[in-house]
């Protein structure tokens, strides 16, 4: 199934405008921004001065709680008293399990969200073989059970958001499509076509989870569905729980990146653990690139050069791309291997000292000896880096590429080192000693003989050889992919020559930044398409100074990649310093579910639902569980986005009352009501149990 207009080209979905108060959503509207409040909903004055800082950082949409019928008729007094400071921004209330609050709130508010899961649904993990006849039955239940909302909304003018949990399927969806992409995308349909049957459609759709590769999965299926259907609603993006730092920022750069990559999203959230006000610049930050080219109008159109299977044969199901394996010296790489994180060395080699405390760095260790690590977070171990790339263009630089080597001997310091080399015009009488790896650049401007003279000395040397492709100008489109076919023609005609594929590819060009998802599903559609299934490297190179906006676009472009099955190492090159650039590479591959570093929390940003501080609580529980590698942990101030999130967490810590916590395994909640004061312990004991517990090495 098609579910974008061009898997090799940015082109915006298009959709019908959907009008949330006076902020078009869709169409040809940018991608708006919103948040949602965390103070009591009860708390009046407490919810305007939120709102109001979320207006003063450009938020254009803003979702309030309303857990009840009580909650529903306060957002009449935020209404007012926002008028009264003069803000005018549109609201949305938030609904889980209650549809008499729905039909109140729907008199005050914008829009209305409501979760298909619960609105009509208790979740009880019931097992049953629903017939069509029972199943039918079940539908003519919703049915009455949702349509007073959905005529209420049409009569007032109100937008609506059926937004999908995917921990939160009701069990009716559950039986018969399973925890599935395809259960979400279903469970939104059945809510919709009620909608259609009334001719109301006002409706803006969410495929929302906590894990990126699900949430991707979904919006895409659902996007193609709507393709089949004929139906053009805008959509809301956003991965729900996702933490707090540069956690909660990766994993929502992936989700939501991921999508606006592929022209898919209106309106989007970045789902943080902090306060409110902290997730609309990062928000921002995302979709700017993408509203810069909607407002340009830009559309690029590309010629596929007749090459078939871009992406993964099933883009709604992961599936890592299969590679040939390439033999390192220090370790394999493609394959059924780990993806690796690789890293430049930035010191020049005839600095040896200089060059050993860099390296120290990457392998996590003290720069000032080889004995001890850097007490920097529980998983400084485990964030060491796995090759080296050390730039040489003379025979001199081989020489010292070689002391440097037998330091690295002598101090202990096992890593592998890469070899670039910058100019092959000259005759290298020096053979290196000790690298992995020889990595050449070309372009197609490279002569053949020059082609010809790296795979000569990779055969000479019994090593690797990488080619990165030199991708010259915009880099982007038909034209692009016309000269990244003329360089791989080249290169695959030298190595077939001398019988040599112990190799792999990578990517480089000016222009990278907005085309790097593009190019390299082209490159491993390509090959495939050739048979030489290779490996292929990652790298991102960016000199921003913006940390964070380096952060979201590294994580939105190569977290694409890899949840697409694509890449088998990834190579950073920014202006971070050392251990951020390399604990951003294993956080990538911590989100994407591809090589476990460390501890995975599932924490959801708070609302007015909550009934403890949701930020202080998170920070202390990651300070006693985070030496916990592979545990996946959920911290939810309340159940609403469903005990199936639990699911996807091997604990969970969920508030369930003023000062009382229930602790879960899974999905299913074994300690109810334990107060506050003493659910860390039992959170601990619990995890003890289980067996999953370690105690944290002393340095």
């Amino acid at each position: 199934m098609k579910y974008c207009e061009n898997i090799l080209a940015y082109q915006r979905r298009k959709t019908r405008q959907v009008m949330v108060g006076d902020v078009g959503v869709g169409g040809v509207n940018p991608i708006r921004v919103q948040s949602m409040t965390i103070a009591d909903t009860m708390d009046t004055a407490a919810t305007i001065r939120e709102i109001q800082g979320l207006v003063a950082v450009g938020c254009e949409i803003v979702r309030i709680t309303a857990p009840s019928i009580r909650e529903a008729e306060n957002l009449k007094q935020i209404q007012s008293g926002l008028n009264a400071v003069g803000i005018r921004i549109p609201l949305v209330a938030d609904i889980h399990f209650t549809p008499n609050a729905a039909l109140i709130a729907a008199e005050h508010v914008d829009k209305v969200r409501i979760n298909p899961g619960n609105y009509a649904d208790k979740k009880r993990f019931e097992q049953h073989d629903y017939t069509d006849a029972e199943y039918a039955l079940e539908l003519e239940r919703l049915h009455d059970r949702f349509a007073p909302l959905v005529q209420k909304c049409q009569k007032l003018g109100r937008s609506m958001r059926i937004g999908t949990n995917h921990g939160s399927l009701s069990d009716r969806v559950m039986n018969r499509y399973g925890d599935t992409a395809e259960g979400m995308v279903e469970s939104a349909l059945e809510f919709v076509r009620i909608c259609q049957h009334h001719s109301y459609h006002d409706l803006i759709l969410s495929m929302k989870s906590s894990n990126p590769i699900v949430a991707i999965q979904a919006y895409r299926l659902l996007a193609a569905r709507m393709l089949e259907l004929g139906m053009d609603y805008p959509f809301h993006l956003g991965v729900t729980e996702a933490g707090d730092g540069a956690e909660g920022r990766i994993k929502s750069a992936i989700g939501i990146g991921a999508l606006l990559d592929d022209g898919i999203g209106d309106t989007i959230r970045v789902s943080l653990t902090e306060d409110a006000v902290a997730e609309v610049p990062v928000a921002f930050r995302l979709v700017e690139k993408y509203n810069k080219r909607s407002l340009n109008g830009r559309s690029e159109a590309v010629r596929l050069s007749g090459v078939a299977g871009i992406v993964p044969a099933n883009p709604f199901d992961y599936s890592r791309r299969q590679t040939l394996s390439a033999k390192h010296l220090s370790f394999a790489l493609g394959g059924t291997e780990v993806p690796r994180v690789e890293m430049p060395l930035s010191s020049p080699t005839s600095d040896i000292a200089d060059c050993v405390r860099e390296i120290k760095l990457m392998l996590g260790q003290n720069p000032e000896t080889a004995l001890h690590p850097l007490p920097s977070g529980s998983n400084a171990g485990e964030v060491r880096c796995d090759l080296v790339h050390v730039t040489v263009a003379t025979s001199e630089d081989i020489r010292h590429l070689n002391k440097l080597g037998d330091e690295m001997v002598k101090q202990g310091l096992n890593v592998g080192l890469a070899m670039n080399v910058t100019n092959f015009s000259s005759d290298i009488p020096v053979v290196a000693r000790n690298i992995d790896r020889l990595v050449c650049r070309v372009s197609c401007r490279t002569e053949t003989s020059v082609v010809a003279t790296a795979v000569g000395l990779a055969c000479l040397l019994d090593k690797p050889v990488e080619w990165v492709v030199v991708l010259e100008g915009e880099s982007g489109g038909s034209a692009g992919f016309e000269m990244l076919d003329a360089v791989l023609d080249k290169i695959l005609d030298v190595c077939t020559e001398f019988d040599r594929w112990n190799i792999l590819f990578s990517l480089q060009g000016e222009n990278c930044g907005n085309a790097l998802v593009h190019q390299h599903r082209y490159l491993a559609g390509r090959l495939d398409k050739l048979g030489v299934t290779l490996p292929i490297v990652l790298r991102f190179d960016c000199d921003d100074s913006d940390a964070e906006r380096l952060t979201l676009d590294a994580s939105a472009q190569l977290g694409s990649l890899l949840c697409d099955g694509i890449g088998d190492s990834i190579l950073l090159h920014c202006s971070l310093p050392i251990r951020e650039q390399l604990q951003l590479g294993y956080d990538i591959l911590q989100a994407t579910r591809l090589r476990i570093s460390k501890t995975d929390y599932i924490s959801c940003p708070s609302c007015g639902r909550t009934l403890f501080d949701l930020q202080l609580t998170t920070r202390r529980i990651k300070s006693i569980t985070s030496h916990l590698k592979g545990l996946k942990i959920a911290i939810m101030g309340c159940i609403v986005n469903g005990p199936g999130e639990m699911a996807d967490a091997d604990f969970g810590y969920v508030g369930a009352g003023p000062g009382l916590i229930n602790l879960f395994v899974g999905k299913e909640c074994v300690e109810r009501n334990i107060p506050e004061s003493d659910a860390d312990q039992r959170l601990i004991a619990l995890i003890k149990k289980h067996n999953k517990w370690t105690e944290t090495s002393v340095v």
